[in-house]
């Protein structure tokens, strides 16, 4: 009898701890890490359950933040309720002028058609077509035409800078008619030989108004390859600044910098284009902001992917190019008067929040977010987590645009952002995510998307950081970690 009564007590004690556990489990608090962070930062996070609009955790929900690129979702969302997932933006090449045994008697005007990812691939495809139509020569000038918009000034400080001086590719200007995201393209070749002479290739590769200053040198195939690369712009032409040092073997190192104007790149692309084609131009090489309508009989014309397609990389890379240009095409679809700013056009995102906030808590009176772009590159954009939440929420229910919206999310496991990629099993495979980051004048980390539930049910989610003006710098740890941990925690749980 004794052993029993000692077994049975073993087994009374046994229980007591593990309810003591499960208890200890049940009281700790969701979000600790972003709470204990929230006494030395700006948090602004809430999680909930889709079904029955169940809050799972929150903090300081209605707390407006500055989001960086999740802004993103909104100009996503935005264009997908104004195109449609199927949408395809045309280019065209137009003119008043008739032609004659291969001869168009007059100006080639290329119309901007706010193509958000048009590339050198889409022109050469547009130039091939003209030449099919059988233009051989244009008497009069190449012009093109970003009028859809009107010129749209310089207002963030990292695209005026790079009208002069351009470091990266994230702060392109803005044009109805550009090219490649805005930026230049190039590609560094290492010599045959160490000591050998690197080359440098632009593409196209006949692309006028710019001087290389090459000094990448080729080292020995076992060296570590190490680049970087800039542009100028003085006196009416740019140059690529290019330093550093490739070894032999070394594949192409391609790299792209924001340029000065993109309505004047695109002309220069086009004109290296047309002549690599056979196509002389008689006239002078120019852009203006007409009126597109009124351009002339269409010649040829390319359409782009579709705005879902385009919508994955969009994404996928953060790209604020295609962000903002998206956020004035809605603008300019919308009526509203030209020339137009990125400000302006971003009426229709604040209008949007305020719709997705009445539609998800509708008696909860919090306006809606406010905005100065589409990509978050300005810092006048302000949403809370709930803001994000109920967009999240909005478009959950919007039956022919939501499968379009979930997938241009990237999930963790194969997101081409690092900052994904430390989490465990379900945080690398059961949410999708946008990302965003800044790092001045204060740190800002953001975090939006869907949770998938152990039931097949959806949560959204919004975090949004920021560093305070006594404590502006803060760690990846503080706050990547904190958040990748308490939504981990979560996913444990539901």
């Amino acid at each position: 009898m004794p052993p029993i009564a000692r077994s049975s007590g073993l087994l009374i004690i046994m229980a007591a701890l593990l309810w003591s556990s499960m208890a200890a489990a049940a009281s700790r608090t969701p979000l600790d890490n972003l709470r204990a962070l929230a006494r030395h930062a700006h948090v602004s996070a809430m999680v909930v359950r889709l079904s029955d609009m169940k809050t799972i955790a929150a903090i300081n929900p209605d707390e407006r933040l500055r989001p960086a690129s999740v802004s993103k979702l909104f100009s996503a969302s935005a264009a997908l309720q104004q195109f449609g997932p199927e949408h395809r933006f045309t280019s065209r090449f137009a003119s008043h002028g008739p032609i004659s045994h291969g001869t168009l008697n007059g100006d080639l005007v290329f119309v901007g058609g706010g193509d958000p990812s048009l590339d050198n691939r889409h022109l050469h495809e547009l130039v091939m077509r003209l030449k099919a139509r059988g233009v051989d020569k244009v008497t009069g000038n190449l012009v093109v035409d970003d009028g859809l918009w009107g010129t749209v000034p310089c207002l963030t400080e990292d695209r005026c800078d790079a009208r002069e001086r351009a470091s990266h590719s994230y702060s392109a200007p803005l044009s109805a008619a550009g090219v490649n995201f805005g930026t230049v393209m190039a590609t560094v070749y290492p010599g045959a030989a160490a000591g050998r002479a690197t080359r440098v290739v632009l593409h196209p590769a006949d692309l006028p108004g710019y001087d290389i200053d090459n000094q990448v040198k080729t080292g020995p195939a076992n060296s570590r390859a190490g680049m970087v690369a800039w542009r100028t712009y003085d006196n009416g032409r740019s140059t690529l600044h290019i330093r550093g040092s490739l070894p032999v073997g070394y594949g192409p190192y391609d790299f792209q910098r924001a340029v000065t104007g993109a309505a004047a790149e695109t002309a220069r692309v086009l004109s290296a284009m047309l002549a690599n084609a056979g196509i002389h131009i008689a006239g002078a090489v120019t852009t203006r902001s007409g009126d597109v309508k009124n351009e002339g009989a269409t010649l040829a014309r390319v359409k782009s992917a579709s705005l879902a397609e385009q919508l994955i990389p969009m994404m996928a890379y953060s790209n604020n190019y295609m962000a903002d240009t998206l956020a004035l095409d809605v603008a300019a679809a919308s009526g509203y008067n030209r020339p137009l700013s990125l400000p302006r056009a971003s009426q229709a995102l604040e209008a949007l929040s305020e719709r997705a906030n009445k539609f998800a808590y509708p008696t909860v009176s919090t306006g809606g977010g406010t905005f100065d772009s589409g990509s978050g590159l300005s810092l006048g954009n302000s949403v809370s987590a709930r803001d994000l939440v109920s967009l999240l929420d909005y478009m959950f229910h919007q039956n022919a645009l939501f499968p379009s919206f979930y997938g241009s999310l990237p999930v963790p496991l194969s997101a081409p952002s690092r900052t994904l990629k430390r989490g465990n099993f379900d945080f690398e495979t059961r949410l999708v995510a946008k990302t965003g980051t800044l790092t001045e004048p204060v740190t800002v980390r953001a975090l939006a998307g869907y949770l998938r539930l152990d039931n097949g049910g959806f949560a959204a989610y919004g975090i949004v950081i920021n560093g305070t003006k006594s404590d502006p710098n803060l760690t990846y740890q503080q706050t990547v970690t904190a958040y990748q941990n308490d939504l981990e925690s979560i996913l444990a749980h539901y």
